[in-house]
């Protein structure tokens, strides 16, 4: 009887033990685990918005389990787009997010290899305008609007016939649009859909999309001053590579295809 409490006494002892080497390897792991801070942009939902005091979107959370499969913990903090790329360009923040490799950008940042996403952006005009479908090089000569901030490709980054309306933010964008302050206004397509849902007395039934300006990857712009922001791109690939292997990526897109209020 004595012999065999005294084994279970043992065999308990044992659990716990291993149980609190377990709990404690994993404790001392996290607290050794490295950790990054990206800017997202703060009003550009569903892809990257402050929301309930955090960034939340489709692209945080791609860049969150990217990093995670390479062993980085990623933390967020916002800013409006163009103060997140002035923040990244003068090297005050690792990176910024998101981004696109245009001529305008590829000269002043770091970019990874491996997209997190590709998006449209869109044209768009008033419903009750009749006007046929039309391309980006059917906008010279027009007012278009356009984001503080934002890059629309070298195509129209570079076309001088194009007259920029420029707003603070997509909302106030398609706003204009309404106001007849522009012909037609750029934004891309996903965030249209959001904001028609979230503002429908404003816009549902009232804009149209009748083209398409650009269909284009976006990125992290890396900082060039930032000491190993070159190594911190490469560990964003490298953990793009393995939840698009794994098909964790494809599980974040299915989530984000009814994006949360």
């Amino acid at each position: 009887m004595t012999i065999r409490s005294t084994s279970n006494i043992t065999v308990r002892f044992l659990r716990l033990l291993l149980l609190f080497v377990f709990i404690t390897g994993n404790s001392l792991a996290a607290a050794r685990a490295e950790t990054i801070t990206l800017i997202g942009e703060d009003d550009w939902y569903p892809y990257s918005g402050l929301k309930d005091g955090r960034i939340r979107g489709f692209a945080a959370d791609i860049i969150e389990a990217a990093y995670a499969a390479a062993g980085i913990q990623v933390k967020f903090t916002s800013a409006p787009y163009s103060r997140c790329l002035m923040l990244a360009q003068t090297g005050q923040a690792l990176g910024c997010f998101d981004s696109l490799q245009d001529a305008k950008l590829a000269s002043l940042f770091i970019f990874h290899k491996e997209p997190i996403f590709k998006a449209v952006i869109g044209i768009y005009a008033r419903e009750n305008d009749k006007l046929p479908a039309i391309t980006r090089l059917d906008l010279r000569g027009h007012q278009v609007g356009v984001t503080h901030g934002y890059t629309y490709g070298s195509d129209i980054e570079s076309d001088a016939g194009i007259i920029r309306e420029t707003a603070p933010s997509d909302l106030s964008n398609l706003r204009k649009l309404l106001r007849g302050r522009s012909d037609y206004s750029l934004v891309y397509t996903r965030v249209a859909d959001h904001l028609r849902v979230t503002h429908p007395q404003e816009f549902q039934g009232k804009i149209k999309q009748v083209g398409v300006a650009l269909e284009d990857k976006l990125f992290v712009s890396f900082s060039k001053s930032w000491p190993g922001a070159a190594r911190y791109a490469q560990l964003l690939d490298s953990g793009l590579v393995t939840i698009r292997a794994n098909g964790a990526y494809a599980k974040i897109e299915q989530r984000w295809q009814t994006p949360p209020p």
